[in-house]
């Protein structure tokens, strides 16, 4: 069955994966923050993910930022996310165009929103879980809003 994106149920699902495979995340260390992915177009979306040590404990869709509290916030547009979910799809992982480093760093095409600079600090701190987090994707049916 094909899974919306972007949806909450998407993130949802990434969410449950991860819960149901601690030693996955275990190996790669705590993660304790409050990101967004902001999904840019027509119809923009933004969900708030909460990591708690090694799960994602909560998963929602937001109409603002506004008292969210997040330490940052990815953002791209919603074909950037289909072709990195798309590199992901291909071989379990993404194509080294298509981290969430290489897309954040390598000409901007992902941005990195935060206030303060410890939320820009986190991002780096707990990128491996982040990219694992969305590399389990890999083998979802995904339908491209």
């Amino acid at each position: 069955m094909a899974i919306k994106f972007p949806s909450l149920e998407f993130f949802q699902e990434l969410a449950r994966r991860m819960n149901a495979n601690p030693a996955a995340f275990e190996k790669l260390g705590f993660c304790d923050t409050v990101m967004g992915m902001r999904v840019l177009g027509k119809n923009p979306h933004l969900y708030s993910l909460t990591f708690d040590v090694f799960e994602c404990s909560d998963v929602r869709e937001l109409s603002s930022p506004e008292g969210a509290g997040f330490d940052f916030v990815l953002e791209a547009p919603l074909a950037l996310w289909k072709e990195m979910f798309e590199s992901i799809q291909k071989t379990g992982h993404p194509a080294p165009a298509y981290t969430l480093n290489s897309l954040s760093h390598v000409g901007d095409r992902m941005k990195v929103v935060y206030d303060e600079p410890e939320g820009h600090d986190k991002f780096y701190r707990f990128m491996a879980t982040i990219q694992a987090f969305v590399d389990q994707a890999a083998d979802l049916d995904i339908e491209w809003a």
